[in-house]
């Protein structure tokens, strides 16, 4: 007989005590390459845990391995940080287009398929419920899955991220998304203006506003509300903060507007991977209220 069980109050429904956890490193068969990934697992989860993979920046695959640690150890997710390809300069990182990564292979979709399916099955997750976040580059991939393979992931959550004008010209946006942005209005790498004439060097991209409400009224957002924040440099500048709702789908788009932030985490002044997961956990408050035979029901 089907049991059904009320989930326990939501906000604490990965809610773990914060304790240290274990990093893992992993390598993965992948065509005729092998790629890498490191595994972070809290000490304590239990067996419906959030998967969430972290794309790191250009050429920072060590130095973004933590990001998202404290909030997983408090909230009992695991987390993937994967390693890009390298491009024609040997850094690392995804292809989104970069004038030096012609030599990389453009098929990012068929890789994060590869690499959810196996880290589910060797951490027994269930796979519907998997997030993706990223820091720059990584941030910049996560606009491009939107456009290309939306359901990829359950939410997107980017940081200092872009969308490429050939991204948004030879794409349409064919599924409603929840999506985030935080970002500083004083970031000269991915411009809060974007970079029409590609004078940075990465290639031609929209203004990050236009970005995130390109994807807001893809998914029939109707509504708009904003707010501040305070920096928590306690130096009185403030983090606007921008929510877009009222789609009938659900679906919700925030972006955090960092006054003065420049190209970085904004860890200075925003729990950036608290920020994180808590939109993720706004997803899962609203499509996973129960769970069926030991898992949770998505809708």
């Amino acid at each position: 007989m089907k049991k059904l069980i009320i989930a326990a109050a939501v906000a604490g429904m990965f809610a773990v005590e914060a304790v240290a956890g274990e990093f893992a490193r992993r390598e993965m068969a992948y065509g005729d390459t092998v790629r890498t990934y490191t595994i972070y697992r809290p000490d304590s989860i239990n067996r419906f845990a959030p998967l969430v993979v972290y794309t790191h920046g250009y050429g920072s695959k060590t130095r973004n391995r933590r990001d998202l640690n404290r909030a997983a150890d408090r909230h009992g997710f695991v987390v993937c940080y994967p390693d890009g390809a390298p491009d024609t300069r040997g850094k690392d990182g995804w292809y989104v287009g970069y004038p030096s990564q012609s030599n990389m292979d453009k098929d990012e979709i068929s890789f994060f398929k590869a690499l959810l399916d196996e880290v589910c099955a060797a951490e027994k997750l269930n796979r519907d419920n998997v997030f993706m976040a990223g820091m720059s580059n990584g941030g910049d991939l996560c606009y491009q899955l939107v456009y290309t393979s939306p359901g990829l992931f359950k939410a997107y959550a980017s940081v200092a991220g872009l969308t490429f004008e050939w991204v948004y010209n030879g794409h349409r946006l064919t599924e409603p998304v929840d999506f985030m942005e935080i970002h500083g209005n004083a970031d000269t790498t991915s411009r809060w203006t974007g970079d029409h004439d590609n004078a940075g060097g990465w290639g031609a991209y929209i203004p990050v506003p236009m970005a995130v409400a390109a994807i807001a009224a893809n998914n029939r957002c109707a509504t708009m509300a904003v707010d501040s924040v305070a920096s928590l440099t306690g130096d009185g500048r403030m983090l606007k903060r921008t929510v877009y709702g009222g789609s009938p789908t659900g679906k919700t788009v925030v972006l955090y507007e960092v006054d003065g932030g420049r190209h970085s985490w904004h860890a200075k002044d925003i729990d950036t991977g608290e920020t994180v997961w808590q939109f993720f956990e706004s997803v899962l408050k609203r499509d996973s209220d129960c769970y069926i035979y030991g898992r949770y029901d998505y809708r």
